[in-house]
């Protein structure tokens, strides 16, 4: 059993974990050196929400600049708890205008987009340098929402 001290600091922990968690923005240069990758590959993730708590939706649930030009590839999502009676859908906007004619969805009792039964299609895939991107939560879960949602946008630094 906890004591108040140990129970607040526990609290704390998570708290701390979850504010790195939102500040997340990884860019991780794929595939470079000798093994015939591609130099330019990349990919950019975001937490949208914290690990904790249900999902809400919600405009620009994650604002932020492109830090460079890129030609998205591909796009994708996951949780840690699957969203249950309906699909999770989130939107990618750059300068306020979707970049998805098919939205990103996480189906109902699934934990990631490639599963989706609509899987998502990219109708602006050039991103250009210093954009405002932001992404919103359209749709959650209406028996569970879901939670622990990261999207990642993979593509070509140009």
């Amino acid at each position: 059993m906890q004591d108040a001290a140990t129970s607040g600091f526990s609290k704390l922990a998570a708290r701390n974990k979850v504010d790195v968690l939102l500040q997340l923005l990884c860019d991780i240069e794929a595939g470079g050196g000798g093994g015939g990758g591609n130099a330019n590959a990349r990919e950019l993730g975001f937490a949208l929400s914290d690990e904790l708590l249900d999902l809400t939706t919600g405009t620009a649930k994650v604002s932020f600049r492109m830090p460079y030009a890129m030609t998205l590839t591909s796009v994708r999502a996951s949780v840690n708890t699957a969203p249950t009676g309906s699909t999770l859908i989130v939107d990618i906007n750059e300068a306020g205008a979707s970049i998805l004619s098919t939205e990103l969805s996480i189906d109902a009792g699934e934990l990631t987009s490639t599963t989706a039964a609509a899987p998502p299609v990219i109708s602006d895939a050039n991103l250009a340098d210093d954009a405002l991107i932001t992404m919103d939560i359209d749709q959650i879960g209406s028996t569970v929402a879901g939670k622990g949602l990261k999207v990642w946008l993979i593509g070509t630094k140009v």
